[in-house]
């Protein structure tokens, strides 16, 4: 979500709906089934039926699982496209492990 526009259109895009859908995917993910049954149990009791913003979203799932840091997804929705992930992997037989190098890279935000 940018926090301004030129034209409101550009904010329906393929892009903005696979990006929303990858943010509550990974929601899912780290707070597992139950977790996020919680958070939006918790949403819809407090918002259903109202105009919200992401930080609504966002506050229900933190308020439903206090356990978990989420401030991290503040970051998404302010941020332009979908960040990319660079994995390296190195195999070390000798030592019988396994060294993984992970890079992230975001495009630039306008």
């Amino acid at each position: 979500r940018p926090d301004n526009y030129i034209e409101i259109s550009n904010f329906y895009t393929a892009t903005v709906y696979q990006k929303g859908a990858e943010v509550i995917r990974l929601l899912y993910n780290i707070l597992g089934p139950a977790g996020f049954r919680k958070g939006t149990d918790l949403y819809f009791a407090r918002h259903d039926g109202q105009a919200v913003t992401c930080e609504d979203w966002l506050q229900a799932m933190k308020d439903a699982n206090p356990l978990v840091d989420l401030e991290q997804f503040k970051l998404w929705y302010s941020q332009a496209g979908t960040p990319h992930l660079d994995v390296q992997v190195q195999n070390d037989d000798a030592n019988r492990c396994i060294h993984l190098h992970f890079e992230q890279t975001v495009p630039d935000t306008p």
